[in-house]
């Protein structure tokens, strides 16, 4: 995710930074759906009208385990069946406790219900005043019945209807391969397909924007150098995941339509950021890196944006000659280490799943910009190839699954000489676990050694 991001001060002002949507308000948490259970598929079919649903839910229990475990707090739940059988489920602070049989076998559980339309205040849902839904980072339930945490992946087959006459609904169809809960995506409009061109692999590279010559100019710069930038990632680091397809869509987010969601494999984009270069190619990067490779824990956020920071830097360089780096730096760094905005430790590797993240200062530009910056040195010191090969590694090895930044600390120092060990120790040290930023900090990041 690449957002500008106003979080609400107590006075009803915002202060704006990357990593989430203008409005976003916090809503009670529920009780923590922590279980050894395999979300494995999810079917939904969606009506825009009725605001009906029906998911058809794969899981595979936890040993043992007598029921199986499903976010559903944003729902209206009218019939749960297992395995076509019709049962009851207790409901505790949203999450329904489902009566299984376990035989170590997958269940099937089948949910209709309705979902509630949300505000763009609300931002956790489907949101028919803007035709887009949000789901990021916990709120699949107001959409689908889920295991909101980050590292269960699923993957999501889908139908949606109801949009108005002469409107397209653009969603995947399926998603091919495992994902986090939040990245299944709707977005409604009155939409032109762009065909941007195929990847030396083979990835149809697609984008939809709204009419008028301004957005289709709009879509022209923003995706000039996406199909190169694909062509990079997938060269580099290894195959897309998620299917033959990808794109970006433009989206209507109100007065904050800046930034975008990794919605692979049809990112969003909203319509100021959409002729922005940089914000497309981090949206593509999540396929790498937040979708493709899926947090553990949400204390390893800086694995998935501060990963996806660098790599969309490197594309850039690579597709299209450009450098993004005193953006990022006079933009987003220097608010962060001076003062302006929020600064954190970004790699706080000593709990998992323990903090209140929708509330922590871990979601702020801070993870981001430190976290680029530990990769950007480390290339200095280790040479930028042979840091794109232990990227590329790292990837091979957790794609479809969950993972920490620690391993991939520990695959970039497998990857290194090891008199380079105690500078790349130092630098995770200096960006990653320490609140200050390093001394002379925006000259170190913004300067690429040879």
């Amino acid at each position: 995710m690449w957002w500008i991001l106003a979080l609400a001060a107590c006075d009803g002002t915002a202060d704006t930074e990357p990593g989430g949507h203008t409005g976003r308000q916090p809503q009670d948490t529920a009780e923590p759906l922590v279980v050894a259970q395999d979300v494995l598929t999810t079917d939904l079919r969606l009506d825009l009208t009725t605001l009906a649903g029906h998911a058809t839910v794969v899981l595979l229990p936890a040993t043992d385990a007598r029921v199986v475990k499903l976010a559903a707090n944003g729902l209206n739940v009218s019939s749960v069946k297992v395995n076509g059988e019709e049962v009851e489920p207790t409901w505790k602070e949203g999450i329904g406790h489902i009566p299984v049989e376990n035989t170590g076998e997958p269940v099937t559980v089948d949910m209709d219900y309705t979902f509630s339309e949300r505000s763009i205040l609300q931002f956790d849902g489907w949101m028919p005043s803007q035709q887009v839904s949000f789901i990021w980072p916990d709120n699949c339930m107001n959409l689908y019945p889920c295991n909101p945490s980050p590292d269960d992946g699923v993957t999501v087959t889908m139908a949606v209807t109801g949009q108005a006459a002469g409107l397209t609904a653009v969603y995947p169809s399926t998603t091919t391969s495992d994902g986090p809960s939040y990245m299944p995506g709707i977005a409604v409009g009155d939409y032109t397909r762009l065909e941007l061109g195929n990847t030396t692999a083979g990835t149809a590279l697609v984008a939809w924007h709204f009419p008028g010559e301004a957005s289709a100019a709009r879509a022209a710069e923003g995706t000039a150098n996406l199909v190169g930038a694909y062509d990079f990632f997938e060269s580099t680091y290894g195959a897309y995941a998620f299917g033959p397809e990808a794109g970006t869509v433009e989206v209507n987010w109100g007065s904050d339509s800046y930034g975008g969601m990794e919605h692979h494999p049809y990112v969003h984009v909203g319509t100021f950021d959409f002729s922005d270069e940089e914000a497309q190619l981090h949206e593509a990067a999540h396929a790498w890196f937040g979708d493709g490779v899926r947090l553990e824990c949400w204390e390893d956020f800086v694995l998935s944006e501060g990963t996806t920071t660098y790599i969309a830097a490197r594309a850039a360089e690579e597709a299209g000659g450009l450098d993004f780096w005193p953006y990022y730096v006079d933009g987003f760094l220097k608010p962060a280490c001076d003062g302006l905005e929020v600064n954190t430790i970004v790699l706080p590797d000593e709990t998992c799943n323990e903090i209140d993240f929708e509330n922590d200062d871990l979601w702020s530009l801070a993870t981001y910009m430190k976290g680029a910056c530990f990769y950007e040195e480390v290339g200095d010191v280790m040479g930028v190839q042979e840091l794109d090969a232990a990227i590329a590694d790292f990837y091979g090895v957790n794609v479809n699954e969950s993972a920490r930044m620690g391993e991939m600390i520990d695959t970039i120092l497998a990857h290194a000489d090891e008199a380079d060990h105690a500078a790349i120790e130092t630098l995770a040290t200096e960006w990653l676990r320490t609140y200050e930023c390093p001394e002379n900090y925006a000259e170190r990041c913004r300067s690429r050694q040879p």
